[in-house]
């Protein structure tokens, strides 16, 4: 896998806050341009590119976590000049903890991880979508809020669900089903975020703070799974504010 592919700069290089944004199942880079109206002065926006995927179509997604977390954490290392924040969503916060644990000996530090709409890595789920059938897979896309019925057709499906399933097979190897060992633990502040609609309930914004040695927050915004892309404002908000107030860098404004 190039690892200079796996990074598109969605808006930057500035010398403010730096920003890595790992999307949630099924989707790309693009999802991340819907911040770019309410984007605080000074953010550089990088959005994690993985294969199967928009201008990536072509080549085969992913399905194992290893080798993808170490490819990312090597590409986000290279590119880094200086302290940097990842910002995961759904099964982007599962891969953005496993990316953050490989650089945390890295000399250009990541100073802060923001897990969206997503549960801890302990919190294992009865049911898993790594191998379920396509009609279980646009059932969970409705559930979610991310695909109206009139747009769930061969086409689509076609497109989405092989890329879906590799990225579920990789959110299932993150969850660990135990608690997290001195090892697993983040030497960073983890900032945890939900929707007051999305079914990743606020306990499961809470279950984070068992996977860092530093401060955690947890917060709850209006909308649903895809409160992200909802409401970017807040949520840019939450992350601008507590990256300065945890011992992050802020947006420079200008």
């Amino acid at each position: 896998m190039s690892t200079d592919r796996l990074l598109q700069v969605i808006s930057g290089p500035t010398t403010g806050l730096l920003v890595f944004a790992f999307p949630p199942s099924g989707s790309g880079p693009a999802l991340f341009r819907r911040w770019l109206p309410v984007r605080p002065p000074g953010l550089e926006l990088v959005a994690i590119h993985t294969p199967g995927r928009e201008s990536r179509f072509s080549e085969p997604p992913v399905s194992s976590l290893i080798p993808l977390a170490d490819d990312i954490a090597a590409a986000i290392d290279a590119y880094a000049e200086r302290p940097y924040v990842i910002f995961g969503h759904s099964v982007g916060a599962l891969l953005g903890r496993e990316v953050a644990w490989r650089l945390r000996r890295s000399s250009r530090p990541l100073s802060l991880l923001v897990a969206a709409g997503s549960a801890a890595p302990d919190v294992v789920f009865d049911t898993t979508l790594a191998d379920a059938d396509d009609q279980t897979l646009i059932e969970a896309l409705r559930e979610w809020g991310a695909t109206p019925d009139d747009m769930v057709d061969e086409d689509v499906a076609e497109v989405i669900l092989p890329v879906m399933r590799a990225d579920m097979a990789v959110a299932e190897s993150c969850r660990l089903g135990r608690p997290p060992t001195a090892d697993d633990r983040l030497d960073i502040p983890i900032i945890a975020i939900t929707g007051d609609k999305d079914p990743a309930a606020e306990i499961h914004c809470r279950s984070w703070a068992a996977w860092t040695d530093a401060a955690h927050a947890a917060h709850v915004v209006p909308g649903g799974h895809f409160f992200p892309f909802e409401q970017p404002a807040a949520v840019l908000e939450i992350l601008a504010r507590d990256a300065g107030r945890l011992g992050g860098p802020r947006p420079a404004v200008g």
